[in-house]
């Protein structure tokens, strides 16, 4: 023990001890290095933020109709106004200044600020620019709503050139990302359950046939109450899409609270983000539409592009599966082959 210490004493001793102008300039290197790391740390951050700010506002910028129909829902009734106006005359509202926009309906100029900037815009300088380059690349054809007056041939025009734009509009604001995410959470739930009522159940219908033809173990309820009722049930590994267009509806809401609680992932589809359906769900798939007709409840163009959502959604997990998807969609075909006359 004794030698043991001697050695250890020993040690210490033959340790060369650092005057105080070593230690200073020790200590003022690490500082300068900790400094640097620090400031390259935080640049590095302050450029990812800038460059997702920068690719969120191209992504608006170049939207600007479908951004506004989108958030429409959120704006305050006055601001709406504003949002109103810009959709049902496009043009007129790109040749106006903020000043005559806010003569225009009634509201302060600051309103329209305001309403430009809760949209996600700078303001109403970028929707002005972001309205010309939209309108000028915009589809060809009859535009605006289906009138009493019109014949057979502008109502199809304009049924068809409302659909055709709402696709288009719904792959801008689609986000590639969330979709991703969505893909991989259903291609490694036990269970998916699609939701919906009215014309959202005719597309969670829909869902499930696709889903269930390649092999996953997918599940739809006509009834209301049914979907409640499955909804209390959900757990761990089971995953529920809800469709929805307004995102507001009583059945939508309580739905996405009972999968949530019971510990399933919630997916919502619908055309609002901001509504309180997406705001509850874990992954949102963002749709646009615009009836062409005052008949709402017919459900035209939103029901096609959720239609189109769900195809991206099922392609995405099919080709998770790859040569499996293809083998049972071949299997489906031929079972069915003998059903034909």
């Amino acid at each position: 023990m004794a030698e043991d210490k001697k050695v250890e004493y020993a040690t210490l001793a033959e340790t060369p001890e650092e005057t105080p102008e070593e230690w200073r300039e020790e200590k003022q290197n690490e500082t300068k290095v900790d400094r640097q790391e620090e400031t390259k740390t935080g640049t590095q951050v302050a450029t990812q933020q800038a460059m997702q700010a920068a690719a969120q506002q191209t992504r608006t910028a170049d939207c600007c109709l479908a951004v506004v129909r989108g958030g429409y829902g959120t704006l305050a009734p006055a601001e709406q106004r504003v949002a109103f106006f810009i959709l049902e005359h496009p043009e007129s509202a790109a040749g106006m200044t903020s000043i005559q926009l806010a003569a225009a309906v009634g509201v302060s100029e600051s309103t329209v600020v305001k309403c430009c900037q809760r949209l996600g815009f700078t303001g109403f300088a970028q929707v002005k620019l972001a309205l010309v380059r939209e309108l000028a690349t915009s589809r060809e054809g009859a535009f605006g709503k289906v009138e009493p007056e019109d014949d057979v041939s502008t109502i199809c025009d304009k049924i068809f050139t409302a659909t055709l734009q709402a696709v288009e509009d719904t792959a801008k604001v689609l986000d590639p990302g969330a979709l991703s995410l969505a893909a991989d959470a259903i291609y490694g739930a036990k269970r998916v359950f699609f939701f919906g009522v009215g014309s959202s159940g005719i597309v969670a219908q829909d869902a499930q046939l696709k889903f269930m033809r390649i092999g996953m173990t997918a599940f739809s309820y006509p009834d209301a109450h049914a979907q409640i009722t499955q909804a209390a049930l959900l757990g761990e590994g089971d995953v529920a899409v809800v469709i929805t267009y307004s995102g507001r509806t009583r059945e939508a809401t309580d739905i996405i609270d009972l999968a949530r609680k019971g510990g399933a992932c919630t997916i919502c589809i619908t055309n609002f983000p901001a509504s309180p359906a997406a705001q509850g769900s874990d992954i949102v798939l963002c749709t646009t539409a615009h009836e062409a007709t005052r008949l709402r409840g017919g459900a035209m163009t939103s029901r096609v592009t959720q239609l189109v959502v769900i195809d991206c959604l099922f392609t995405a997990v099919a080709m998770k599966q790859s040569d499996e998807a293809v083998e049972r969609l071949k299997k489906t075909v031929d079972a069915l082959a003998s059903r034909k006359v």
